[in-house]
């Protein structure tokens, strides 16, 4: 039974670790998203992580107006998400053979 908590606790913080890396890992993405369309002076562009849009500029003006795609930024949190999650299992499971 405390061994059981144990291994749900690892998973709830492994689920919060992945979410907070895909966060991360988008905003660092927009930002040099946000830094090449100054650059170059495109009137749009998308911005991907992985090959999935997640972020659409578009040229107001002087300025760029950014719109998130939501369904894709969800399965980007999605593929961190399991990745920590199969890290930490494996991790534990590394641990029990020792």
């Amino acid at each position: 039974m405390l061994n059981r908590i144990k291994n749900s606790k690892t998973i709830i913080i492994a689920i919060i670790v992945g979410f907070a890396v895909a966060m991360l890992a988008m905003a660092v993405t927009i930002y040099f998203g946000y830094a090449k369309a100054y650059n170059s002076n495109v009137n749009d562009m998308n911005v991907s992580l992985f090959g999935i849009e997640i972020y659409s500029l578009i040229k107001n003006g002087n300025e760029y107006r950014g719109f998130s795609m939501g369904q894709n930024m969800g399965i980007i949190c999605a593929i961190f998400i399991v990745g920590s999650v199969c890290i930490e299992r494996i991790i534990t499971r590394c641990k029990s053979k020792k």
